[in-house]
């Protein structure tokens, strides 16, 4: 997907900051990541579901809003068309349960911290899916710009790296985000000169390294 998130190579917004003591300047940062973090456990959506509702975010939204503002609207987005809470306990931020329909036991907060922690597993066997690149070819970034969610900056579309790492056969992001399953599949490692992505102007001794998946990617 084109759009105002993916800012990757794009001139005018100054440096990124970044502050190595700390993750998070306010306590409702804190709160908001907590927050997407336990639905992700309970709610029918995952990470990529989760980014791409971010992205669908207006442009103008989108750059006004704190990066944990974005989200907790994405998730508020994703909650909704679950059908979990509607537009008025969004408003009053107080849910409606109906103690009747509760079939569950309680889940703690040592419980999402446990299963936080625990994570879960992203990769598929190495024989779930035959490579089709080895460390070493040459690829070309394939030009395509799709109009959902994708892994792949614009940045690299129709550039030439080298492939230095097969990382493994892992889920795949692109169809995970609108609910066509896993479609697992090796993903590499591919180094890019930074003069190959951005001129003379570049640093020559720079270099860009992705990690991209098959459907990214055609022999150079």
């Amino acid at each position: 997907m084109d759009g105002i998130h993916d800012m990757g190579g794009m001139h005018g917004f100054g440096p990124v900051p970044c502050e190595q003591d700390r993750a998070f300047d306010h306590d409702w940062q804190k709160r908001a990541f907590a927050l997407t973090e336990a639905l992700a456990w309970s709610v029918p959506f995952c990470a990529d579901e989760h980014r791409a509702a971010i992205e669908r975010i207006a442009p103008e939204d989108y750059l006004r809003l704190d990066y944990f503002e974005k989200w907790t609207v994405a998730a508020t987005a994703l909650v909704q068309a679950a059908g979990l809470v509607d537009p008025q306990e969004v408003a009053s931020g107080r849910k409606r349960f109906d103690i009747a329909l509760v079939d569950h036991p309680a889940v703690g907060p040592a419980d999402i911290l446990a299963a936080t922690k625990a994570g879960a597993e992203m990769t598929f066997p190495a024989t779930t899916a035959a490579p089709r690149f080895t460390v070493g070819q040459s690829v070309r970034v394939l030009a395509n710009s799709p109009a959902g969610h994708t892994r792949v900056p614009r940045y690299v579309r129709n550039h030439v790296g080298q492939i230095t790492l097969n990382a493994g056969v892992f889920q795949f992001a692109d169809t995970m985000a609108v609910g066509q399953g896993p479609s697992p599949q090796h993903c590499y490692c591919v180094e890019f000169l930074a003069t190959d992505l951005w001129g003379n102007d570049a640093d020559p001794k720079g270099r860009v390294c992705l990690d991209l998946w098959e459907n990214y990617l055609e022999p150079a």
